[in-house]
């Protein structure tokens, strides 16, 4: 009897991964296919319903169109964060050109890598700026965030030297959380998904006294069972929980002066990696006999003050971040203690930002002081079967920065971007049990010359030449007798891009090519076949080329497109294990694309597609193992009211397996996420 039970349970289980995402698949295109017949109806709607809407950003840190930005950018609005279903972060990823926001299989460890330069994990350095409400995230641990109740992100790509100095190498993502007003806003939201999955979140927002002081306060708890099996302990060893909070004070004393204050705090709850031997890749099992933990946590807060007078804007932004990496891993994945590690270490950095603009008919110009400190401990307990190394490090620094940045409009059409930064900075780095106590001092120039060339109000043409550098810093887990500091890696950008649009304003298309001329590239040298060191020791060139595209078809079909291409190739690197000259750097995608299509009725019927894919990622410098090119299919069908949506969503539809298999130099394999299907009910007010 039990026999029996278990075929017919087996058999079940079968039958519902076949049918349901061909049941999902094909309500998507029974919707999308009875379009026809919809658009033939909507051809006498007034064109001007069916023009993509304005965005307004601040990534040159003023207000422009996003048309009128001479830079590639690509941005997300509070509906397009809730229509492609972004969470966080990492979610982003797939729908940038150039952007990979790599899982090593860890929550808050995140590396971002965008075209072609990749963030060691290791180090206290990022290629890639993350700024929330101007909070600055320049590591690759702790470079992820919730995105709850967010206005816009704005994913800059190219060196950003100029107004964000280090760490801005090659773009930023910037985070903007949403206003609080006059208007009162209230919303809850519930998603339920396979493997037990449950989010709830909630956000509310309105004035504590008109006009004055306003308030909005979010919330979200989630969690979800893992996927990989542990049998010797039983169950699974990755489930996944965390919490989230914000907190957005804002006040107006006067109609030219305001104050904000934002505090938020992201908790984790984890179990254990998702990942493995290599030798498991398809058991998707582990033996491990110490149950691996990650219980991080992130603290943020921002003071931020806005002044107008006469024509001159003030600004001043104050902020705080700690975040906390406490977590533990069995590495051998086995019944032994062959390598065990518990981390406790502790991420801190203040800063302070000041800076005044003035905006004029043919000239404007933005003017600042940036500078910021960190208190950065590392501490780590590495257990084996004969021994266990306790590892206790401090990497401190202050840093400073000007920088000054203007817009001279020549003619008409014609207008010149120029920018100069120095930042100046001061790192330490002390290990008592070794007798290091080390100070290294870094510093840098950040120039920018662009030409932006409008030809009609729809067509903009533009060029550039800017310097990007990562700072320099010290080796964190250096091997005995190597380097223990490594110096900056620097790169001059050439830009040339065009930003356009068609049919009215109904297509969007904008377009970038780029060329990185890469020197003192920071890389990991070896030691042996085990150890290496971050060294200054490869020059490298990134070329590529970046197209997204928007076509709104009719008032309710939307056609959605982007592709990036990079090829960033080692010029000269070699060390005692191998010359890898002509090789392709570690963690950087041949290419990534999106094709999407949206239909939002106005009776309230909706559905979205979505196919992305990202080509074939080496994990080593000598490029022997790699991840294939994949694609994955997410699609969501609902309901729209004024006050209530309804949806059925998928993420992978078709649970495609793309393991990176042959990670750390072939010893593990990190998981993919499986198949997700699930419903998302919310309300608002």
């Amino acid at each position: 009897m039990r026999k029996n039970l278990d075929v017919f349970l087996a058999r079940a289980s079968l039958a519902i991964k076949i049918a349901v995402p061909a049941v999902v698949l094909s309500l998507s295109l029974t919707f999308l296919t009875s379009l026809q017949a919809e658009t033939i109806s909507q051809k006498q709607e007034s064109k001007e319903d069916s023009k993509i809407e304005t965005i307004t950003v601040t990534a040159q840190k003023k207000e422009e169109d996003l048309q009128n930005v001479p830079i590639s950018l690509s941005v997300f609005d509070s509906t397009d964060l809730e229509d492609l279903q972004v969470d966080s972060i990492s979610d982003i990823a797939p729908f940038v050109p150039n952007l990979m926001i790599f899982d090593n299989g860890i929550s808050g460890q995140t590396p971002p890598s965008i075209r072609g330069l990749s963030t060691d994990i290791d180090s206290n350095n990022s290629t890639m700026g993350l700024y929330v409400d101007g909070i600055p995230i320049l590591t690759g641990i702790g470079f992820d965030e919730i995105l709850l109740d967010v206005e816009r992100v704005e994913v800059l790509k190219g060196p950003q030297g100029t107004l964000y100095g280090k760490n801005a190498e090659a773009g930023v993502i910037n985070v903007i959380t949403r206003t609080p007003s006059n208007d009162v806003t209230a919303g809850i939201g519930l998603e339920l998904g396979e493997d037990s999955k449950r989010q709830y979140h909630f956000s509310t927002s309105g004035p504590i006294i008109k006009d004055k002081l306003f308030i909005g306060i979010s919330g979200l708890h989630y969690e979800k069972d893992g996927y990989i099996n542990n049998s010797f302990l039983g169950g699974n060893s990755d489930d996944r929980e965390h919490n989230y909070g914000k907190i957005h004070l804002r006040s107006t004393p006067s109609d030219n002066f305001s104050i904000s204050a934002i505090v938020s705090y992201l908790k984790y709850d984890d179990g254990g990696s998702n990942m493995g031997l290599g030798s498991n890749i398809e058991d998707r099992e582990v033996t491990s006999g110490f149950q691996g933990y990650n219980h991080s946590s992130s603290t943020m807060g921002a003071l931020k003050m806005d002044y107008e007078f006469s024509n001159y804007k003030f600004e001043s932004i104050t902020t705080a971040r700690t975040f906390r990496f406490d977590a533990g891993g069995d590495w051998d994945f086995s019944p032994a203690v062959g390598s065990h590690s518990n981390n406790d270490s502790e991420y801190k950095k203040f800063s302070q930002e000041f800076r005044i603009s003035s905006a004029g008919a043919r000239f404007s110009w933005l003017a600042g002081i940036y500078g910021d400190g960190d208190r950065n401990n590392f501490k780590t307990k590495i257990s084996a079967s004969s021994s266990t190394r306790f590892v206790d490090r401090d990497f401190d620094g202050e840093s400073i920065g000007a920088y000054v940045h203007t817009t001279w409009a020549l003619t008409d059409s014609l207008s010149l971007i120029s920018g100069l930064r120095y930042d100046l900075e001061e790192k330490s780095f002390v290990d008592d049990d070794l007798g290091v106590n080390l100070e290294e001092d870094f510093n840098e120039f950040s120039p920018k010359l662009s030409l932006q060339y409008r030809v009609n109000p729809a067509v903009m043409f533009y060029g550039s030449v800017t310097k990007g550098y990562q700072s320099g810093g010290f080796n964190s887990l250096a091997p005995e007798g190597s380097p223990l500091a490594y110096g900056e890696e620097t790169l001059w950008s050439y830009e040339v891009g065009s930003k356009t649009s068609f049919f009215d304003g109904r297509i969007i298309f904008n377009t970038a090519i780029y060329y990185m001329d890469i020197d003192n590239m920071q890389v990991n040298t070896a030691v042996d076949s085990v150890q290496s060191y971050r060294s200054n020791a490869a020059k490298a060139a990134s070329k590529g080329v970046e197209v997204e595209i928007r076509y709104n078809v009719t008032q309710a079909l939307s056609l959605f497109a982007s592709y990036g291409y990079n090829d960033t190739t080692f010029d000269s690197f070699s060390d005692d294990d191998g010359d890898y000259k002509g090789n392709t750097n570690p963690y950087t995608p041949k290419y990534n694309y999106n094709i999407g299509a949206q239909y939002r009725h106005q009776d309230g019927y909706y559905v979205r597609i979505d196919l992305n894919g990202y080509g074939k990622m080496y994990f080593d410098k000598a490029n022997q193992f790699s991840r294939d090119a994949y694609q994955l299919i997410n699609t969501k069908i609902g309901y729209e009211t004024d006050h209530f949506d309804f949806y059925l969503y998928a993420k992978n539809l078709f649970d495609k397996e793309y393991d990176s298999d042959g990670y750390y130099s072939g010893y593990y394999t990190i998981y993919s996420p499986p198949r997700e299907i699930g419903v998302n009910l919310t309300w608002r007010l």
